[in-house]
C-alpha cells in the first residue's frame, strides 16, 4: 500500500485505508505500508516528504530515485495499491511497471472539483488530465461509489471497479447517546442538535451548512448547531458565527458519542467520491440530509432513511433542513438509517478488495 496519508491522519482516505489494511491482515495477508509523514508502527516505511500547501496536515512524499525499484526487486510483492496520484504514487507505478507487478489504484479525490472551489479550474483541468493519464497505466482503478465510477467512465477512464466503504456499527451506534454530553453542548431536554462533520474548508461547502443552521434556528431558536473538524475556514467561521459550536477534530469513541448524542446530520459537500461520515451518521441513528450523489445517492432512499436533494440545489437543501425539525420525521429516518447501516460493515468491503487483488494477480 503506497499512500501520502494514513492513520493517524484525520481524513476519509487514511481512515478507509487503515480499515482495509487491518481487514486484509485479519484474512492472513501480509500488508506493508509505504507512506509519507511519520511511521505509526511496524510494517510501515516512510519516504522523504513535505507539507501539502493548503492541507498542511498532509505530507506529500517522494522516494529517492530507484528506491522502490530496488526494494521490490529484492522482496517482490504480489500487488501494489497506490492510493493517491502524487510523486510517491507516480514513483510506485513506474517501479511496479518495470518489474511487471500488478498495480491497483484508488481514485479517492476529484482534485479538479476541489480546485474549482478555489477559483483555479485552469489548474484543475491540467490535474484532471494527469489523473486520467495516471490511471490509464494501472491494471485497475477502484472508486468508492457507483456515482464516482460513472463519472470516470464518462470521462474515458477504463478498468474502473467499485469497492465501497463500510462503517463500524458497534462504534457508531445510537446506544452511545449521552444526555450528559447533550447538556454539555447546551441542549435542553428534547432540543435538537444539528451536526456537520468534516474538514472546515471551502470545498466542503460549510457555508451552506451555516445557512441551514440559521434557517432552522428561525423556527427553533433554542436548537444547538455544531461543526466537528478543523481546517483553514474554522477561525473565520468561529468569529462570524459565535452561536455555532466548533469543538475541532473528534475521533474514535469521542466522535461516535458526539454523533449519537446529536439528532440531525447535514452533509452539504459537493466534492465527495463517497463521504464516510454520512454512513457514520446513519449508523448513529441520525436524520441525515445530503445531496443526491456519492454515498447518499447509493445507499440513501429519500424520505425513507434520509433526505436528499439534487446536487447543487441549495434552496432545496435549506428547505429540507427545516423538515428535519419535526421529531417524528427524525425518528423515522434515523431508525431506517440505522437499519441500512447494518448491511455496510467493513468485512464485506475487505472481501471485495481481496477479490480485486486476486483478479489482477491471476489475469
Amino acid at each position: 500500500m503506497v499512500t501520502d496519508t494514513y492513520v493517524p491522519d484525520i481524513n476519509g482516505v487514511s481512515f478507509s485505508l487503515g480499515r482495509l489494511c487491518n481487514g486484509l491482515r485479519e484474512l492472513g495477508h501480509r500488508v506493508e505500508i509505504i507512506r509519507s509523514g511519520k511511521s505509526n508502527g511496524s510494517n510501515e516505511s516512510t519516504v522523504f516528504s513535505w507539507p501539502l500547501p493548503g492541507y498542511w496536515e498532509i505530507k506529500v512524499g517522494a522516494p529517492w530515485p530507484g528506491e522502490l525499484f530496488r526494494r521490490w526487486k529484492r522482496n517482490r510483492p504480489d500487488v501494489i495499491y497506490v492510493a493517491i496520484e502524487t510523486p510517491l504514487g507516480f514513483s510506485a507505478v513506474a517501479a511496479a511497471r518495470k518489474l511487471g507487478i500488478p498495480i491497483v489504484g484508488g481514485f479517492h479525490t476529484n482534485f479538479r472539483e476541489y480546485l474549482q472551489n478555489y477559483g483555479v479550474d485552469w489548474i484543475g483541468r491540467q490535474v484532471w488530465r494527469y489523473q486520467k493519464w495516471f490511471h490509464d497505466r494501472l491494471d485497475r482503478t477502484l472508486v468508492p461509489s457507483p456515482d464516482a465510477r460513472d463519472k470516470l467512465v464518462r470521462a474515458g477512464f477504463s478498468k474502473v471497479t467499485v469497492v465501497g466503504r463500510g462503517v463500524d456499527t458497534k462504534m457508531f451506534s445510537p446506544v452511545r447517546r449521552s444526555e450528559a454530553l447533550r447538556r454539555e453542548y447546551g441542549a435542553a431536554g428534547e432540543t435538537p442538535i444539528a451536526l456537520v462533520v468534516g474538514r472546515v474548508s471551502t470545498e466542503k461547502n460549510i457555508g451552506l451548512a451555516i445557512r441551514a443552521f440559521d434557517r432552522m434556528k428561525q423556527s427553533c431558536p433554542g436548537m444547538v448547531c455544531m461543526v466537528v473538524g478543523d481546517g483553514p475556514a474554522r477561525a473565520k467561521l468561529m468569529r462570524s458565527h459565535p452561536d455555532v459550536l466548533f469543538p475541532g477534530y473528534l475521533t474514535g469513541e469521542r466522535l461516535a458519542a458526539c454523533c449519537a448524542s446529536c439528532d440531525i446530520m447535514l452533509f452539504p459537500s459537493e466534492t465527495e467520491t463517497f463521504g464516510n461520515v454520512l454512513i457514520e451518521g446513519m449508523s448513529s441513528g441520525l436524520a441525515v440530509l445530503a445531496y443526491d450523489y456519492a454515498a447518499a445517492g447509493w445507499h440513501g432512499r429519500h424520505r425513507v432513511n434520509l433526505l436528499k436533494v439534487g446536487k447543487g440545489d441549495e434552496a432545496a437543501f435549506l428547505d429540507a433542513a427545516v423538515e428535519l425539525l419535526d421529531p417524528a420525521t427524525r425518528g423515522t429516518l434515523g431508525a431506517s438509517a440505522r437499519e441500512t447501516s447494518e448491511s455496510l460493515r467493513w468485512p464485506a468491503i475487505v472481501s471485495e478488495l481481496e477479490t480485486v487483488f486476486r483478479e489482477v494477480i491471476t489475469r
